[in-house]
């Protein structure tokens, strides 16, 4: 356990202090526990970008709760899983409305700015 400025921090007890986690010895070799630990259902992996959105406060409150609420075990649920998951599932949806096939690429960046009819 290691010691704060509030005194012994009880976490220690059950969540692995950096040195623990970052190698864990096994028949011998050395594993990282992470990438030993591998989420369920997890969202196929591609080269990943970062994208930035406007959301209502409430809603991403609630996604932050899940995810705290589901984060151990047997889900491992994280956030960007979460809003990967929702939404490949409403891109289905609206490729299943409209016609079922996939959307044509994009030729250029989307044009930032307010939206058209505001």
């Amino acid at each position: 356990m290691t010691k704060t400025a509030m005194g012994t921090n009880p976490l220690d007890a059950i969540v692995p202090t950096e040195a623990h986690r970052a190698r864990k010895t096994t028949k011998g070799r050395k594993v990282s526990v992470a990438a030993r630990a591998t989420p369920q259902d997890a969202p196929a992996k591609g080269k990943a970008t970062k994208a930035t959105f406007n959301l209502p406060l409430d809603l991403v409150n609630e996604a932050r709760a899940a995810v705290v609420a589901l984060s151990g075990p047997p889900m491992r649920l994280t956030l960007t899983a979460l809003v990967e998951k929702a939404l490949r599932a409403e891109l289905t949806r609206l490729q299943k409305a409209h016609g079922g096939r996939p959307f044509p690429p994009i030729e250029a960046m989307l044009r930032g700015g307010r939206p058209i009819g505001t």
